[in-house]
């Protein structure tokens, strides 16, 4: 059959469902065979960036690989953002992409470029095929890399080698793309003491925990510990769970820090993000990954390597409740009524008054489903989510390490397209929504309903923040933003605009509920440089809980 046959039925006997891309002539003889098909569906967005993005959401949301394709030249380089939180994030997304005819290769033909180096920085594996009888091999090692080693690979494929026959043979089954680690005794062991010795222990969740929560809670509950919780974690655990204080750094809680100035240790479980700077000198560390890259070096740092799935059940029989609990599982609970508390105060508002973001947030949770998507994108309401947000069993789903704007509204779609009956709702800022805005048009086409709660306060909100703590005169961060509700009608979407809090919960209640794509544009304060000097980082709150380090 034709290369681009072939890599369109290799793809649907491993199970792709979607893949996202953007026209181009170097990938016109693929997309021709792509039209002609009916199992995968192509999702045709306006960016290649997009694309990316929508492919780490999926891969992020299923945990399997996820593919996105653009043309080569400027269609190859703009994947890279999208590619880059994959990679940053340790996704498994496989790119495919076009390349200028084999025999250009090296020339200065119109948009060519040396791929593989390109890509090299965050693709765990890239090569360009330049026969057909290349195809089945490589695009196995590409799609089996991805799913084990979980990050990008990249193919990229000559235009004219789409169109040659290959007589390589389709491979129904792949190899077992995860391997348990196998967990070590003594590990186990020493770990088991310190958990019989503590008196005052904390459990940092990450989001690696999704799929043992229950084991988590558990251990949790068995040791009388303080749970706190990264924006990944949301919704791992109820946060209305007696033993919840928050979470930690910037958007994190005041009761977090206070408990961690108290611990003797700190237990994380899943969870690759490590608050250095607020962990107080001398307190002793256990962090449990299967993956060793994930294992921060600490002085007073214990690793386990292993799955949470097996060594957590064994630590929990070996646990005996203790006297010795009760004490700080009462201080634990007095901690997670403060940072009840403390939330409710940081929402309170007049309803005549203009919204401020963490009072949006705190409300949005009291409307959307407990299985709801949230799909985040980067900005100072990503930290407001993370502190306001009361989440029971939501997902959060956002760029975490690379950080990228744009990621919300892509993100929400490819939500949508992999959980269609699972309610979905984007939070973007009005920085964030610009750089993407076109997809909502990829949302129209595709008739997908879901709310889109735009968070408007003409600022790059969180540079502007930071530059104000730094001592530095704000500029380039106050943004000037089209009528988005004329721009959503435009598109053929419902837009409202909501001015203040009295009009709020309503109008997140049937956005939220409605059958339809909607876009409520939330007009939300804009702080005065003045008030933003005011606002102290929780560093500067509690000085006593955090070791401080200059980096």
């Amino acid at each position: 059959m034709q290369v681009a046959d072939y890599v369109t039925e290799q793809l649907r006997l491993w199970g792709v469902k979607h893949i996202y891309g953007v026209a181009g002539d170097a990938i016109l003889p693929w997309l021709d065979v792509l039209g002609k098909q009916k199992e995968i569906r192509y999702i045709a967005c306006r960016h290649e960036s997009a694309a990316a993005m929508m492919a780490t959401a999926e891969a992020k949301l299923t945990g399997r690989p996820a593919v996105c394709t653009a043309t080569g030249g400027p269609g190859t380089l703009n994947l890279i953002n999208g590619l880059a939180d994959a990679y940053a994030d340790q996704v498994p997304v496989l790119a495919i992409t076009g390349q200028v005819e084999t025999h250009k290769l090296g020339s200065n033909s119109k948009q060519f470029v040396p791929q593989e180096d390109v890509l090299r920085p965050i693709s765990l594996f890239t090569t360009t095929v330049a026969h057909p009888e290349a195809i089945g091999h490589v695009l196995h090692k590409a799609f089996v890399t991805a799913g084990s080693q979980r990050g990008v690979a990249h193919l990229a494929v000559c235009k004219d080698i789409f169109s040659r026959s290959t007589s390589w043979p389709l491979v129904e089954l792949l190899p077992r793309l995860h391997t348990p680690v196998m967990m070590d005794r003594v590990e186990m062991n020493h770990t088991a003491e310190l958990l019989h010795r503590t008196k005052r222990p904390v459990v940092l969740l990450g989001s690696g925990c999704r799929q043992q929560a229950a084991l988590c809670k558990r251990l949790a509950e068995e040791l009388g510990a303080a749970i706190l919780l990264t924006l990944g974690a949301k919704g791992v655990i109820d946060e209305a769970h007696p033993q919840v204080v928050g979470g930690l750094g910037e958007g994190g809680s005041i009761a977090g820090l206070s408990v961690l100035a108290e611990a003797d240790l700190l237990f994380i479980l899943g969870a690759s993000w490590f608050p250095r700077s607020f962990i107080p000198a001398g307190l002793q560390v256990v962090q449990v990954d299967h993956r060793p890259v994930s294992i921060h070096a600490h002085p007073l740092l214990f690793s386990v390597t292993a799955e949470l799935g097996e060594v957590l059940p064994l630590w929990i029989q070996r646990l005996e409740r203790k006297e010795s609990f009760f004490p700080w599982r009462a201080q634990v609970e007095a901690w997670h009524t403060s940072f009840w508390q403390e939330t409710e105060r940081i929402v309170a508002q007049g309803q005549d008054e203009l919204i401020k973001p963490e009072t949006l947030l705190h409300a949005l949770s009291e409307v959307v489903d407990e299985k709801a998507v949230v799909a985040l994108d980067t900005g100072e309401h990503t930290l407001w989510f993370n502190r306001a947000f009361r989440a029971k069993s939501q997902f959060p789903l956002f760029s975490g390490k690379w950080r990228t704007m744009g990621y919300g509204l892509p993100a929400a779609i490819a939500a949508k397209l992999n959980g269609p009956d699972k309610q979905v709702v984007a939070v973007v800022g009005d920085g964030g929504l610009q750089m993407n805005l076109a997809e909502l048009m990829t949302a129209v086409e595709n008739d997908l309903r879901f709310p889109i709660i735009v968070v408007h306060n003409n600022t790059l909100g969180l540079e502007e923040w930071k530059m104000v703590q730094a001592g530095l005169t704000p500029f380039g961060t106050r943004i000037r933003n089209p009528d988005f509700v004329k721009w959503a009608e435009a598109c053929g979407v419902k837009g409202n605009r909501v001015e203040t809090v009295k009009e709020l919960l309503p109008a997140l209640t049937e956005a939220v509920h409605a059958d339809e794509l909607r876009l409520l544009d939330i007009q939300c304060t804009l702080p005065t440089l003045t008030e933003r000097k005011r606002e102290i980082p929780f560093q500067a709150q509690a000085p006593h809980v955090y070791n401080e380090r200059k980096v």
